[in-house]
């Protein structure tokens, strides 16, 4: 009954795509969802990208080793769509831009938007392989097969969903999966209730510290994880494709904050889970926290469905972030430089860009097998966002830098970000590259203050 279980919900999940797709999709169809989108469709979008892999068996594996701190990844999410909502929606609809990217060359010109687009597609990169980890995870607990294996057919399962329609069945998918998600999630709270695994009886027999500390890992590893989510939120390809899919401004502001207000208690749940494990005294691998508490304490047809959930989450959220490397590298990188006009001919090299990347994550999930999903996720985040968030904060708030400077402001973000851990330097990367990037958009706006100041003398 489980695996017939599982098979009728990934059937169902990935059929309403298919239907959802329509048959006749152009350009703008297959990367923005016509520019139709309703604020579900948006959440759909935005969760379907946030809330995979990482948000549920992540957060269940550091919680069972760290507890509370494990919440940083929907916490800090759900604080990244808020500001996405308040800043970032309006002046990224307004410019009818079709990647984050151009939004970014639009004001500093075309060596930003490659900057961008490269540390969009690197970082993202890095979150598809923490899927790929994810995925692999849930499929070997109850898959006998290499681990090579397990990762091939994720890869054939991304593929699959996102060949058939692009954005508009991912949205539909994306929304499916978390309605599915919560009630599941929601289960197993229910289920570690009537176990005994109460909130009061985990906080009166668990240690304090480390599993009920938001800064178990130490006050600045866990703010740099805050700050890579919320920077990685609003410099992320896929996330602005949710905000430009929008019908309008005001859809995809609502979009935006109904996904701020879902996401957190996802966290909450599985740090439930990965706690009421460790109460119970089980001893597994951490990774096998939320596929165990499935499979050992639901009814079997039940738990299949849940485990369906999670595979479906882990993979499209792959999928999503897979879709914006692709658009990133097709739009940004590839189109700019041949100066091609031609719509289908940029949707063909969006569909091989992305056959390019669900194959360098396959082989880069074979390589990382056996680290924290987390980490994977807080390093992706991060690398996305340290080269593009305080230039186009700058834009936001401040009417832009100059050209030059926002240039620099982004290449020091990032590669402080990549080269502060590589030196095995004090501190973390993600602040200290969002850190120096700042100081360089300080100087500027100092800089511009003063020259203003003499001209009007």
């Amino acid at each position: 009954m489980f695996f017939l279980s599982v098979v009728i919900t990934l059937i169902f999940v990935i059929s309403i795509g298919v239907i959802a797709s329509g048959k006749k999709i152009d350009e703008e169809g297959y990367s923005l969802a016509g520019r139709r989108a309703s604020p579900f469709a948006v959440s759909g979008i935005l969760l379907g990208a946030l809330v995979g892999g990482a948000s549920t068996v992540g957060t269940a594996e550091m919680a069972y080793v760290y507890g509370l701190s494990a919440w940083w990844f929907t916490l800090g999410g759900g604080i990244g769509c808020l500001l996405l909502a308040l800043f970032i929606a309006e002046p990224l609809r307004k410019s009818k831009v079709t990647t984050l990217a151009q939004f970014l060359s639009n004001h500093y010109g075309l060596r930003m938007s490659r900057l961008a687009a490269v540390g969009s597609a690197i970082g993202t990169l890095m979150a598809v392989v923490a899927q790929f980890l994810a995925s692999s995870a849930l499929l070997s607990a109850i898959v006998p097969l290499p681990s090579w294996a397990l990762s091939l057919l994720v890869a054939f399962l991304i593929l699959l969903f996102i060949y058939s329609g692009g954005t508009k069945s991912y949205s539909a998918i994306g929304q499916t999966k978390l309605i599915l998600l919560y009630l599941t999630l929601i289960a197993c709270g229910v289920v570690a209730y009537g176990m005994g695994h109460t909130p009061w009886a985990l906080i009166r027999e668990l240690p304090r510290f480390p599993y009920f500390s938001l800064f178990a890992r130490g006050i600045l590893k866990e703010s740099n994880a805050c700050l890579s989510l919320i920077v990685g939120t609003l410099g992320t390809q896929i996330y602005a494709q949710a905000i430009l899919s929008a019908s309008n401004e005001s859809t995809a502001k609502r979009g935006a904050l109904l996904s701020a207000i879902l996401m957190p208690p996802i966290g909450l749940l599985g740090i439930w889970i990965g706690l009421a494990l460790r109460r119970e005294g089980v001893i597994i691998e951490p990774s096998q926290a939320l596929p165990y508490f499935l499979y050992n304490y639901f009814p079997k047809v039940f738990s299949g469905v849940a485990w369906a959930t999670l595979f479906i989450t882990s993979l499209g959220t792959a999928a999503g972030l897979s879709l914006g490397v692709a658009t990133t590298v097709s739009y940004d990188l590839f189109v700019s430089f041949k100066k091609i006009t031609s719509s289908r001919v940029s949707l063909l090299v969006n569909r091989l860009s992305l056959l390019a990347v669900i194959l360098i994550a396959f082989i880069a999930s074979l390589k990382a097998a056996g680290s924290f999903i987390l980490q994977w996720s807080y390093l992706s985040m991060g690398l996305r966002g340290a080269g593009v968030f305080v230039p186009l904060l700058a834009t936001v708030l401040y009417g832009g830098m100059s050209p030059s400077m926002a240039f620099a402001s982004g290449a020091v973000g990032i590669g402080t970000a990549c080269l502060w851990p590589l030196l095995k330097l004090p501190g973390e990367g993600i602040l200290m590259g969002v850190f120096f990037s700042a100081l360089l958009m300080l100087f500027d706006i100092l800089q511009r203050g003063r020259i203003k100041e003499k001209a009007s003398l």
